[in-house]
């Protein structure tokens, strides 16, 4: 005697939740659906014959009144042909599906095509019930018992459980897909995971080499190469700012005295970028400006203040002070360029930059290797196997409720 065996005797089945597939496919075969499916389609072809014969007789049927006028004996026929070929195509391209899976939605849809047909031959009809009434009674009643063989046919697969069957397949086809899904996902995050650990090893290493790079002696001649330059470019922009600060005091007696002077393009000049005026103006043509200048300050209409600062910085700005400056940026700006040129024919500073570019783009696959790992572990997170599982047997209760549902 088997285990279960006493469940038996007392109507309590046991299924494995791994064979409910098998157990709802046994259900439906058990309830010889088919065997319904085929009956009715048999009853339905007789009614599709009895409708062609009924049709005929229609057609044949002469008026009980022949005492009619030509014209409404004519509009009569030509509705009575009309009907006849609408319901005879229709009664041919009657095809009930075998699978009984398909008859409620055949159902539904034949009755939607039938109401359609009535909607179609409404005019026909109504003509033809004042001339032959009773055989067209008869014809309707023969397409309309189709509608109610169906309908019946569907009562008695509701009857039987069939959708609750379904639904239980359709719920237990979403448990295995899940499972496979999650299943997927396992090894999809694992080797993730495994990419992202290499990523972060990689980006040790290039981190490890770029320090490497900056701890030796080429890269502190680089780097000294490197400060050097900005000291450079602050030195003169020391100067552009100085020189800048003595021409913005300028300003107003040199805009007054540009239009008494041949050089007032050199004025403009000198006005909005001094630095690069004094480095073109090789024979110093401002000292003579401003020599012709000083010497027309009383007529420009300065006030005592301005006129005091506009002498001060004229004698200020000597021939000394431009042949410094100028000599001052000369030699600075050749020695940027000097350093410009070591930096850029540096092979450590395309190593540096080659390592530098390396670590950004490890940097940047980690980010993106991250955010896939959290959307991955989100997706699988989100599958829910335990709850789907008492979804299907929740399902299975509902089709046998003394039914027992082992786990494996």
């Amino acid at each position: 005697m088997g285990i279960f065996d006493f469940l038996k005797s007392r109507g309590i089945e046991t299924v494995n939740f791994t064979e409910i597939e098998a157990w709802l496919d046994k259900q439906v075969e058990s309830k010889q659906l088919h065997h319904k499916v085929a009956r009715t389609k048999n009853a339905i072809f007789n009614k599709i014959i009895e409708g062609h014969r009924l049709l005929a007789e229609l057609e044949k049927a002469g008026l009980r009144n022949e005492n009619i006028p030509l014209k409404a004996k004519q509009i009569m026929e030509g509705h009575r042909k009309a009907y006849i070929q609408k319901l005879k195509k229709f009664l041919d391209e009657i095809e009930v599906p075998e699978d009984f899976s398909q008859i409620g939605y055949y159902a539904a849809s034949f009755s939607e095509s039938l109401d359609q047909l009535s909607q179609d031959t409404h005019k026909n009809y109504a003509v033809l019930k004042e001339f032959l009434e009773e055989e067209l009674t008869r014809v309707v009643r023969a397409v309309k018992s189709i509608e109610d063989e169906l309908a019946k046919l569907q009562a008695e697969i509701e009857k039987e459980g069939i959708e609750l069957i379904k639904d239980a397949k359709v719920r237990f086809k979403q448990y295995h897909n899940d499972l496979k899904r999650k299943a997927v996902l396992e090894e999809e995050r694992k080797r993730h995971e495994d990419d992202y650990e290499n990523l972060k090893e990689r980006k040790h290493k290039l981190e490890s080499k770029l320090h490497e790079l900056r701890q030796s002696q080429e890269y502190q001649a680089y780097k000294e190469f490197i400060d050097n330059k900005k000291q450079y470019e602050e030195q003169l922009r020391n100067i552009e700012a100085e020189l800048k600060i003595m021409f913005a005091e300028l300003n107003r007696p040199l805009r007054k005295y540009k239009h008494l002077s041949p050089q007032e393009k050199l004025l403009d000049k000198y006005l909005l970028d001094p630095l690069g005026a004094l480095q073109d103006d090789d024979s110093f043509v401002m000292l003579e400006v401003l020599g012709r200048m000083s010497q027309e300050l009383h007529n420009l209409e300065l006030k005592e203040n301005q006129l005091e600062k506009a002498m001060e910085l004229i004698n200020k700005l000597s021939r000394d002070f431009f042949l410094n400056k100028k000599l001052e940026i000369d030699r600075l700006k050749g020695l940027n360029r000097e350093m410009a040129s070591k930096i850029n024919t540096s092979v450590m500073a395309l190593n540096i930059a080659e390592a530098e570019t390396l670590v950004r783009g490890v940097n940047e696959k980690i980010i993106h290797a991250d955010q896939s790992l959290e959307e991955l572990k989100k997706a699988f997170e989100e599958i829910n196997l335990d709850y789907l599982k008492q979804k299907v047997k929740e399902k299975i209760k509902e089709i046998s409720p003394k039914i027992i549902i082992n786990d494996w």
